[in-house]
């Protein structure tokens, strides 16, 4: 099917005709940006496109902070002995927790106060204590960032969503190993889930909140 063909298909199902909109108290989800994904040295870390939307999710950072917009990242890791990898169709047993490729990645280098949380699974949220935490603090829009967006930027949307959080997506901060993925995945989520925003536009939203908008 045309690519033309299937937007119609989608318009005439109704998808997409809304917008998620903003909240007014977001956090910040950085999902696997870690050495494993962006560090060229690892099977996985061979893509530009990820490595590029690493870079891009920085700028974002450096003003949540500036807000006190809670930041939260994962890190996908194991124990090394294949009992918690599960059925993946690749073998990422070798992301150990502890290890270098578990560790964030430096564009985007943690401070102190931002936590890091462990999955070993495709959606942040599963098996994991992130939504408590937002839920802490209060939170009603989840900004995801992270890699890839085929799998865990995906599968997260799909739960933030489904947890009833406005899911905002800035499409220059998620990366995927091949652009074909990457696009096809932005394109349906867009038409579902979240809205899928230039960064540049989430940034003036960032920029317009008022200090501190998150009461602990």
């Amino acid at each position: 099917m045309h690519m033309t063909d299937k937007l119609s298909v989608y318009q005439q199902a109704g998808y997409g005709q809304k917008q998620v909109g903003f909240g007014e108290k977001p956090a910040l989800l950085l999902v696997d940006f870690q050495h494993a994904f962006t560090n060229s040295e690892y099977p996985t870390g061979k893509s530009p496109l990820i490595k590029q939307a690493a870079a891009e999710a920085a700028e974002l950072l450096e003003l949540a902070r500036e807000k006190d917009i809670p930041v939260i990242y994962t890190v996908v890791g194991y124990r090394g002995d294949q009992w918690d990898t599960g059925n993946w169709k690749t073998d990422i047993g070798w992301i150990t927790v502890g290890s270098h490729a578990a560790e964030v990645s430096p564009e985007v280098e943690p401070v102190k106060g931002e936590p890091i949380v462990l999955k070993k699974y495709p959606s942040a949220f599963f098996g994991t204590e992130v939504l408590s935490l937002l839920t802490t603090k209060q939170v009603d829009t989840v900004i995801v960032t992270g890699c890839t967006t085929s799998g865990c930027v995906r599968a997260t949307i799909i739960d933030a969503f489904s947890y009833g959080f406005k899911t905002i997506v800035p499409e220059e901060c998620v990366g995927d190993q091949a652009k074909e993925s990457h696009d096809a995945n932005l394109f349906d989520v867009n038409a579902r889930y979240a809205d899928v925003l230039p960064k540049q536009q989430v940034l003036e939203y960032l920029t317009a909140l008022k200090a501190a908008p998150i009461t602990t």
